[in-house]
């Protein structure tokens, strides 16, 4: 991964050691936020003369932009192809972002990382930690909605396909269906789930469920998202809950939506969008790579052993750093000492 100094110049990037040579890890991190067509500056300086001009009321209609970033060059773009998604939420508009657009769009994404590295680096792709996000494929393992006994034509979901095959401990496969002709076994052994799967504690063999619970390739199972970047050769990983500060896009939306307070009104959803568009290229890419290098600064911060608090007095103190010294922790002992 690649970092830069407080006036965007870049420093050694680090290399990653795989299979067959040396390769360079970039950063690419996800995020998405919705911009109101209502959202606007509230107040403003006018003379004694003016008259007050009615405002709408509640927020109007809403436009979201899904986008990918790196500090190397901002947007995900690579000549004509571009990453993010402008997407008209709504019933009577685009619909809702479901799972699968972000998987369409991922997709997508590696294709135009892959083009603009030419196979000299690997993406790390970055995702916060909402429920969508760790949606498992629709033929993912699950020992929750697995029947004890053999029902003919089961699967996850009424009319979805079948569940992949398992691993067993030597790394062979398991097929969790019987064939057709089988004949069906008499229903004995382990009961297929203790009574609201409230399991004695410590027992991992008192019921089918709880069995299937402790397995490794059943507690292994990735998302349908991870599978996916994994499937394309590069790194998949979520930020924390709640650190929306370790994300360096979030303060891009910050920025953005600022410039979008100060555009023109308007109820046409066309301008709406081009306003929007236009307040998200006037941050610069110096800009993004200052917001990249503060969330370093935190993800330092909080390996060093500092809170969120801590955290923020450092990234302030050492703004024109790349990294915070190894002795912040007795440096910050001793500036609460002097202030108290």
């Amino acid at each position: 991964m690649v970092t830069y100094d407080n006036d965007g110049n870049p420093i050694d990037p680090q290399g990653f050691e795989v299979e067959g040579g040396r390769f360079h890890i970039i950063l690419v991190t996800h995020d998405e936020s919705t911009f109101y067509a209502n959202d606007r500056r509230k107040t403003a300086w006018g003379h004694s003369s003016d008259k007050a001009v009615p405002q709408p009321k509640g927020e109007g209609q809403s436009l979201m932009i899904s986008d990918f970033f790196t500090s190397e060059w901002g947007h995900l773009v690579d000549s004509n192809e571009e990453a993010p998604i402008i997407f008209k939420a709504g019933k009577n508009q685009d619909g809702y972002f479901a799972s699968e657009d972000l998987l369409k769009q991922v997709d997508k994404a590696i294709d135009i990382f892959e083009g603009k590295t030419k196979d000299w680096a690997i993406g790390l792709f970055l995702f916060d930690n909402a429920p969508s996000h760790q949606r498992r494929a629709p033929d993912a393992l699950s020992a929750q909605k697995m029947p004890k006994n053999p029902l003919h034509g089961w699967t996850h979901k009424k009319g979805g396909p079948r569940m992949c095959p398992g691993q067993l401990p030597d790394g062979s496969s398991q097929d969790f269906y019987f064939p057709e002709d089988h004949l069906l076994m008499p229903e004995n052994g382990l009961r297929a789930q203790c009574e609201g799967f409230k399991c004695e504690p410590g027992r991992t063999d008192c019921c089918c469920r709880r069995l299937l619970f402790t397995q490794p390739d059943f507690v292994n199972q990735k998302s349908h998202l991870e599978e996916l970047i994994i499937s394309r050769n590069h790194i998949c990983d979520f930020y924390p809950k709640f650190h929306c500060e370790l994300n360096f896009i979030e303060q891009y939306w910050g920025a953005a939506k600022l410039c979008y307070h100060a555009s023109p009104w308007t109820k046409n959803m066309e301008e709406i969008e081009a306003n929007v568009i236009a307040a998200l290229d006037d941050i610069p890419l110096t800009q993004i790579r200052r917001y990249a290098n503060r969330s370093a600064k935190f993800i330092d911060a909080y390996i060093k052993g500092l809170n969120g608090a801590q955290a923020a007095w450092a990234a302030q103190k050492y703004h024109g750093h790349c990294v915070l010294p190894e002795n912040i922790l007795r440096e910050l002992e001793v500036s609460q000492a002097m202030a108290s």
